[in-house]
């Protein structure tokens, strides 16, 4: 009796090892082309400096490049009291406004109602992806990509401060539809700071995939791994690697910033105040491409040899008998 009860708690470990084999497996599949991709820099323009000619319309009055991108600055908050903003730092609302309004800019700060009255009105066909969603922040995610693609801008999170006006005034001047911040060197694009032309064409086809992935990310359990794939970086960079396959080269159309470059343009508070447990843990990992990619092999690699050992322990258990 005692033997058979080994026998099946063998068993029993055995299918616990191959589903958590396949449940790695499948939530890492999610990950996996983001991690393992490469570069963006054969597809996109990657900007690392500003040009003589993109800042010469800032001094003279006969621009040579004209400005797509109009000189709007959104941001979102859930309200307009942004002293609920739950974070240590201050939110950077009164420093863009403090700076680009002098400059003829407006700033302007939606609210959740704000985003869903426009939703409503425009993008009816996107209501019940952006109601269905189980986080907040993934409806923060759509909101910014409708509000830029609604009136064209910049966007930045209310942990985004400007560090350099000229550089920001710049990047709008590069003659681009749109210009992201770079996640992971340039591994990824990034939504906390970007900008583009109204009407752009590439965040149309962002929010066409935001569609398509909006019921099967309920298949990620991680809540931060959801969130990133269905509407943050990983959506983005993926919505993005599809376009320019279709599309062919659009390194004159669209940018990436340079890391170091992006560093001298904005300051990144980084608040991320929406993460729970599992993404305080891998936040390191969404930053560092290296050791994601490592990490993501040893999750690979641990079940699979848990499942070689009791395989192994049980057939040899059978081969004494």
């Amino acid at each position: 009796m005692l033997g058979f009860s080994r026998n099946r708690m063998s068993k029993l470990l055995l299918a616990a090892a191959f589903s958590l084999v396949v449940f790695v497996i499948q939530q890492l599949s999610y990950a996996e082309n983001f991690a393992l991709a490469g570069q963006l820099s054969e597809s996109i323009k990657v900007v690392n400096r500003c040009t003589p000619n993109a800042l010469e319309p800032l001094n003279t009055f006969h621009p040579i490049i004209d400005s797509e991108i109009p000189n709007i600055v959104h941001q979102l908050w859930k309200t307009t009291n942004l002293q609920e903003y739950p974070t240590k730092m201050k939110a950077s609302h009164e420093s863009w406004k403090t700076i680009f309004e002098p400059q003829n800019y407006t700033v302007k700060l939606w609210t959740d109602d704000d985003v869903l009255k426009l939703i409503k009105a425009k993008y009816a066909w996107l209501l019940p992806t952006y109601m269905g969603y189980p986080y907040n922040i993934q409806r923060a995610d759509i909101a910014r990509l409708l509000i830029v693609y609604t009136e064209g801008g910049i966007y930045a999170d209310l942990d985004v401060f400007p560090r350099s006006a000229e550089r920001i005034q710049c990047l709008q001047h590069l003659g681009l539809q749109a210009i992201f911040s770079p996640t992971a060197g340039t591994l990824g694009l990034s939504n906390h700071f970007f900008m583009a032309e109204r009407g752009s064409p590439i965040l149309q086809w962002v929010l066409y995939e935001v569609k398509r992935r909006g019921l099967v990310s309920r298949r990620i359990v991680l809540p931060y791994l959801q969130v990133f794939w269905s509407t943050g970086p990983m959506m983005l960079t993926a919505a993005f690697r599809e376009y320019a396959w279709i599309y062919g080269t659009l390194r004159d159309n669209i940018g990436l910033m340079d890391e170091r470059y992006g560093g001298a343009v904005i300051g990144h508070a980084a608040g991320r105040s929406w993460h729970g447990a599992d993404g305080q843990a891998l936040n390191y990992i969404a930053d560092h491409a290296q050791t994601r990619i490592l990490l993501s092999g040893v999750a690979w690699v641990i079940p699979m040899l848990g499942v070689i050992y009791f395989v192994r322990r049980y057939y040899g258990r059978i081969a004494t008998r």
